[in-house]
């Protein structure tokens, strides 16, 4: 995966979701799942010890292999400061499981900036 735009990069805490926009690709169609408790995406925010994980739909028609390539846009929920100072950075590192259970690389935001 590639990560081709992250916005906004400074913003109010509660306000604006975090935009990204990745692009993808692989040779057998191998991205997302049919089962909706099947959870292939995974969003770590720096600032936390653990990432979360979401479910993404299929990309290619059931029961085919074909090569696939796109663009996956994601909107992360709209940040918050978890300190008491006026304004706190992170960091978003995403990275996507294929269905022969495969983790893609991993791709790093720039610093998001979120103030009070």
């Amino acid at each position: 995966i590639t990560l081709k735009d992250t916005s906004p990069n400074n913003l109010q805490e509660f306000q604006e979701n975090v935009m990204v926009i990745l692009e993808y690709e692989h040779p057998e169609g191998f991205v997302g799942f049919a089962n909706p408790d099947y959870l292939s995406l995974e969003i770590h925010d720096s600032r936390l010890p653990n990432p979360d994980l979401y479910h993404l739909q299929p990309l290619s028609p059931p029961n085919h292999t074909i090569s696939i390539k796109g663009k996956i846009n994601i909107a992360i929920d709209a940040p918050f400061c978890f300190g008491n100072g006026n304004s706190e950075t992170l960091t978003y590192s995403l990275r996507i499981q294929d269905n022969q259970m495969r983790w893609s690389n991993t791709v790093t935001t720039p610093t998001i900036t979120v103030n009070k």
